[in-house]
């Protein structure tokens, strides 16, 4: 059976040491592509980096998560936006969406960080890859009105 790896990453510093190995266990259980949902602007090179070594096995995605987006997310969001106008290597958006189990202080800003990354996507005709923690209501709001 062939395995893609739809959500990963292994671009953090604690993969860091044993990475190779980690890369040869995912081959030998016959995973066939690593998609690499961007969290920040903090993990963009380290992601790049990682899908650059691993070309081919490795995909790029970029986005800014749902736990990163806080009081200064209009700057993460002009960060990924000047990212994913200067590079053809992304694959999707993501890992984009709302998380609502730790904390609902930035509800709003979550909510148009989710709206504008799904414009880029339809911009950029990417797919998105969404995260969904305790918010399956609200994701499905915003998605409603892009159902054509």
């Amino acid at each position: 059976m062939k395995l893609v790896d739809s959500h990963s990453h292994l671009f953090l510093e604690e993969f860091k040491e044993d990475l190779p190995q980690v890369m040869a266990r995912a081959r030998a259980a016959e995973v066939t592509h690593i998609f690499m949902p961007n969290i920040d602007s903090t993990t963009i090179e380290p992601m790049l980096r990682v899908c650059r070594a691993y070309k081919g096995y490795c995909y790029p995605m970029i986005g800014l998560h749902p736990t990163s987006v806080n009081a200064d997310y209009v700057q993460e969001l002009e960060v990924m936006a000047r990212e994913l106008g200067s590079s053809k290597e992304y694959v999707a958006i993501g890992e984009i969406g709302m998380d609502l189990y730790w904390d609902k202080t930035f509800l709003k800003e979550q909510e148009m960080a989710l709206n504008r990354q799904i414009e880029w996507a339809l911009e950029y005709d990417l797919p998105v890859v969404i995260h969904c923690r305790e918010a399956f209501d609200y994701i499905y709001n915003v998605l409603k009105p892009y159902q054509d």
